[in-house]
């Protein structure tokens, strides 16, 4: 049965939220820009962590939408002139027609394949955002000199927009967690053949559930690009930001609602500290840092917090 009202840790999690809409009246820019770049990975992160913890549908390819999301965007406030919270909601709409479209047939795939071929898709889309200037003959992309967007003041903006996407996400899999829809997803993700057997129509749900993870990614993506004030296919198409956000959410405790922000918060915050102390070899030590945590705590940084709450009640008793 679906639990009834919020439990502890959600209580935490609101008043951590609510603090953190008064934090841009009490820190600087530094201070700031941390924690839109944490946000912003945690967005991320959580929007794989729909498809992958709760369908078990590892997807390779959500950077095709994270991309898509900036040149987007960017085309709407360059070429039509439409501001820039229109322009991304928009970019996030046409990201979901093309996760639609792209999904139907994808989807089909199982395991290892669907991996490979969401993968593929993603080398494709930087393929072609790197070569569509010369092959259409519309400046869209700037090809691998990227496009520049007009430049912006301060972070304030920014903060706003990954903090709502953040606990947008981090909501969506609380729901999950809780939902009729959420236990469909469950029994995909543990046995897809057994549950299709059952009844369950494991092809509509891990498409809506696709669909969802692409429209976040692109309006983090559109987000990104505004707030970086220059786009270039070659970063915004990279595998790189793919695998990235599949360590945070591994990191964080993979099917878990607040993994994914564990996991971004931890290696922003990590990366950052060592990065300015290290310069030259603080990947090593991260490297380092990730398998340690990928060998103690399987279950990822959620899993340790669950095991510290354990305890701690059986003191009490």
């Amino acid at each position: 049965m679906p639990r009834r009202g919020p439990t502890p840790t959600q209580w935490i999690a609101l008043a951590v939220f609510v603090v953190l809409l008064f934090l841009p009246l009490g820190v600087g820019a530094y201070p700031m820009r941390v924690a839109t770049v944490i946000f912003m990975w945690a967005a991320l992160a959580g929007s794989w962590n729909l498809l992958a913890g709760y369908a078990g549908a590892v997807d390779l390819g959500p950077v095709v939408y994270y991309g898509l999301g900036a040149f987007v965007t960017a085309a709407l406030m360059l070429k039509a002139s439409l501001p820039f919270l229109v322009s991304v909601v928009l970019a996030g709409v046409v990201a979901m027609g093309i996760a639609y479209a792209l999904g139907t047939p994808t989807l089909r795939l199982r395991g290892a394949y669907f991996a490979i071929g969401t993968l593929a898709l993603a080398e494709s889309a930087k393929q072609l955002a790197l070569a569509w200037d010369r092959l259409t003959g519309i400046p869209l992309t700037g090809g691998s000199a990227g496009i520049s967007l007009p430049l912006t003041s301060g972070y304030g903006l920014f903060f706003y927009v990954m903090l709502v996407l953040m606990a947008g996400v981090t909501a969506a899999a609380l729901w999950l967690d809780q939902s009729k829809f959420g236990y469909g997803l469950r029994a995909v993700g543990e046995n897809d053949r057994l549950a299709e057997a059952s009844g369950v129509n494991i092809h509509r749900l891990k498409r809506q559930l696709y669909v969802g993870s692409a429209f976040v990614s692109a309006l983090t993506g559109g987000a990104s690009g505004y707030w970086l004030s220059y786009i270039n296919a070659a970063e915004f198409f990279s595998t790189a930001v793919t695998f990235q956000m599949v360590v945070m959410a591994l990191l964080g405790g993979l099917g878990t609602p607040f993994g994914p922000v564990l996991g971004a918060a931890f290696l922003t915050l990590v990366s950052e500290f060592l990065g300015t102390r290290f310069v030259y070899h603080y990947l090593i030590a991260i490297g380092v840092i990730i398998v340690a945590v990928s060998l103690f705590f399987p279950s990822g940084l959620a899993g340790v917090a669950r095991l510290g709450r354990g305890r701690r009640s059986q003191g009490a008793t």
